[in-house]
């Protein structure tokens, strides 16, 4: 290369370099801040992440639960609430319609959000999994609203009344109505990627995952006997009930499984006993405080997640970051870019699969030690620094086109 090229080239290295460096502004708009969930937890992560970047941001929701805020940010005082947008009167009618009312927020929320063009470069929004078209950007958590029939249709046991088949088709319709294939889209998960690919047709769509406390889950370790964990929200769409028949299959290990419940979860937790009447070597413990589920974390050799397709599934990357070993349903983000990658063996598709795989883990020492540390390894690409790193690219992405 001549030298007069090779200055040109460096010259045009360093204006990339400095363009890296200009402070960028954010609105991330949460549409709904109903619950404190895995959701509203990442939305803190990626405000926290742009702040370290440099950049400006400022958080905004049209329908707003102190409560539920006061529950997340516990212990975080350097953050501010959300600024409210006023909420359009036509979702205020669907109070107890979550979804819907959402929905019907985002539609009606163009006029406000396009006022805020003036004080940002960037609008992302990262409630619902719907590419808005008055968003840059959505960041995608969940399997696409679009298809919610589907997948509410293929959850064994849940019956769904005529109402409730009506109310979900109306939710994909208005999903499919207000998505914009042209918009980008950052997902949690490669498996959630392909979903939006297929189902809204989008074309720009980046993967950032969700990151994992690794320094505090790296540290657990210590005497793991023949324990088996499971950590998970009680409720239908989960598929918990199954652990118990798992458990029946394996009366030589002890099954945890440790979950939050809800409003719905009352019928959940009576399948569950149902399920476990006599069974000595399975453990229910609800709404249990983080320290025992690090405890529980430091004990058990082996994580089994519930039968059902996880989009991501941080409990999944928090278990193999703790060390354990995880044996998950053969579909999902949990399954795809997890497991799979720790071992093609980790992954079952029923009852039976399941209880072969987890014995065989836990008759092998020396080959259950050896995942142990692959899981360990797999986990560090899921740190805080390498989705700062992920959400710096796709910015820097933005921000270009």
């Amino acid at each position: 290369m001549p030298e007069s090229h090779r200055w040109y080239f460096i010259f045009l290295k360093g204006l990339d370099a400095l363009a890296l460096e200009e402070v960028v502004r954010v609105a991330l708009v949460h549409t709904a801040f109903f619950i404190a969930g895995g959701g509203e937890r990442l939305l803190l992560e990626m405000r926290r992440a742009l702040k370290d970047l440099g950049h400006e941001v400022d958080l905004y929701t049209a329908y707003f639960d102190k409560r539920a805020w006061d529950v997340i940010t516990n212990g975080m005082s350097d953050v501010p609430e959300p600024i409210i947008l006023r909420e359009p009167m036509i979702s205020k009618i669907f109070r107890k319609a979550r979804l819907l009312r959402a929905l019907l927020a985002a539609w009606r929320l163009e006029g406000p959000i396009e006022r805020l063009r003036l004080r940002y470069d960037l609008i992302v929004q990262t409630f619902l999994s719907v590419p808005i078209k008055w968003a840059d950007a959505t960041y995608v958590q969940t399997f696409p609203l679009a298809e919610l029939p589907t997948y509410y249709i293929n959850i064994e046991h849940l019956k769904l009344n005529l109402r409730e088949r009506a109310y979900n088709s109306l939710i994909a319709w208005i999903a499919r109505t207000l998505a914009d294939k042209t918009k980008p889209v950052i997902a949690n998960s490669s498996w959630v990627a392909e979903h939006v690919k297929r189902v809204y047709g989008s074309q720009r769509v980046y993967v950032v995952h969700p990151p994992v406390n690794i320094e505090e889950l790296s540290t657990l370790g210590g005497d793991r006997g023949r324990i088996v964990l499971t950590v998970s929200r009680i409720d239908w769409g989960k598929r918990v009930w199954e652990i118990p028949d798992i458990a029946k299959l394996m009366p030589e290990a002890e099954f945890y499984l440790v979950g939050a419940t809800g409003p719905v979860s009352g019928p959940v937790v009576r399948e569950l006993k149902r399920r476990s009447e006599g069974l000595r070597n399975f453990h229910l413990e609800t709404d249990v405080p983080r320290r025992r589920i690090l405890e529980l974390m430091s004990q058990a050799s082996v994580y089994l997640h519930p039968p059902h397709a996880e989009p991501f599934g941080i409990t999944i990357a928090e278990a193999a970051a703790a060390g354990l070993v995880p044996v998950v349903y053969r579909d999902g983000g949990g399954w795809t870019d997890i497991a799979s990658r720790i071992d093609p063996s980790l992954g079952y598709a029923n009852a039976e699969e399941a209880a072969h795989i987890v014995r065989s883990l836990l008759n092998d020492s020396g080959r259950l030690k050896a995942l142990s540390a692959r899981a360990r390894e797999v986990a560090k690409g899921f740190s805080y620094e390498r989705f700062k790193e992920s959400l710096s690219e796709v910015i820097r992405e933005l921000t270009r086109a």
